[in-house]
């Protein structure tokens, strides 16, 4: 395979011109700092080669901290805001915005630097042909046709250097370092979020969240609450630090009857950390690795993370398999689908796809044995203005 460096010269001789790999991190790390929306995520873990596939780590509760006895599991506090302030100047050498924003960017460029050559080449090729297809969309069909023929060579050519990467290589290996297009996603978003994770928690621990944003959440979560009962179980998808606990206990489900998925494990680390030994969590690929308990779920939710993951249908179908039949699939993102449509355009890397519509939910993205009982507002109406984006689906 052509080296990195004489990959992207040829693309940018070919007037194929992509934002470069520091362009992107310096995205990434802006939208960890600027973005509030509660809980982020997304987040699947990334299996590199098929022989080499990691196994989740799941981390849930060993005993009861209140009750004595052989084997009890004394549960540790959640750190105080003295704690969480020496942990981020440690880990970020500050605790403005700016700093953790640097810090944040710093991180990811190290574990991408750390990966397989490969790797990296995959990454940079993918991170360009994910912006050309960003700005590819924003054109109408008569501006796409009156493109350079010399970028649309070279996106053409990217596509097939990509493709090449992910066969088996030339040198016997049974499987390519990376396999697929979800595969350079999914570790995009690992590194995204574990870089960020430490940060996320303590701004959680030592802000305050908007009213309006507060009030979504616990909408959401009082959903989630009514469809799982006392004695049922609930999963939180792409659960971050475990933001939606105290909201999903305060709406009546106990503590132990909650489970959270995540790709990031330093996520799951927080979450774990904060939380004790009461809910179970979960770091893996949410769509491909992700097993779940015995009896399944009485609901699932996805807040603000559904966008963040490769294939939304197939998250969904995922979610849909994991049900108990009259269980609810609750969807929300408190600053509604515009927020979304705003991530797509400005970064397409990790956002491909807006939120499902009330029409998509019934045609394209329709479920078997999934009946759409509450409509998502849409986007720029009053609607979204006052609700954000919640859709609730039942199985039937």
């Amino acid at each position: 395979l052509t080296c990195l460096a004489c990959l992207v010269t040829q693309h940018a001789a070919s007037g194929f011109s992509p934002v470069g790999v520091n362009g992107m991190i310096s995205t990434f790390a802006s939208r960890i700092i600027h973005d509030d929306s509660p809980n982020h995520v997304p987040r699947e873990h990334v299996s590199l080669a098929a022989k080499k596939k990691k196994k989740s780590v799941t981390t849930a509760a060993a005993g009861s901290s209140s009750g004595g006895g052989f084997g009890a599991v004394k549960e540790k506090k959640p750190p105080s805001k003295k704690q969480i302030i020496k942990r981020l100047e440690k880990s970020y050498g500050g605790t403005s915005g700016e700093q953790i924003a640097k810090a944040t960017q710093e991180r990811i460029q190290k574990q991408i630097s750390q990966q397989d050559p490969r790797v990296q080449m995959a990454i940079q090729l993918y991170q360009q042909l994910q912006q050309w297809e960003g700005h590819k969309a924003k054109l109408t069909v008569l501006q796409q046709a009156q493109l350079d023929p010399a970028e649309m060579e070279g996106a053409r050519r990217a596509r097939q250097e990509l493709d090449a990467l992910y066969a088996p290589s030339q040198q016997g290996d049974e499987a390519g370092v990376v396999t697929s297009d979800q595969d350079v996603h999914n570790l995009l978003q690992k590194f995204t979020w574990d870089a960020s994770a430490d940060a996320k928690a303590a701004r959680a621990l030592t802000g305050s969240m908007n009213a309006d944003i507060t009030q979504r959440i616990e909408r959401a979560c009082q959903v989630v609450a009514q469809a799982t009962g006392e004695d049922g179980l609930c999963l939180d998808v792409g659960c971050g630090f475990g933001v939606l606990v105290p909201y999903l206990v305060t709406a009546g489900i106990p503590a132990d009857h909650i489970h959270g998925v995540d790709i990031s494990p330093e996520m799951i680390r927080n979450a774990h950390e904060q939380h004790g030994n009461g809910p179970t969590f979960t770091a893996c690929d949410f769509i491909q690795e992700y097993e779940g308990p015995s009896p399944k779920f009485r609901s699932i939710i996805f807040c603000s993370c559904l966008h963040d993951l490769p294939d939304q249908m197939a998250a969904l179908t995922k979610a849909a398999s994991l049900l108990e039949t009259g269980g609810n699939l609750v969807i929300c993102h408190a600053q509604g689908p515009s927020h979304v449509m705003r991530q797509v355009q400005t970064n397409p890397v990790l956002v491909q796809r807006p939120l499902p519509t009330t029409e998509e939910f019934q045609t394209t993205m329709a479920l078997p044995n999934m009946k759409l009982i509450m409509e998502p507002a849409m986007a720029g109406t009053d609607r979204e203005a006052e609700e954000g984006y919640l859709a609730v689906l039942e199985k039937v």
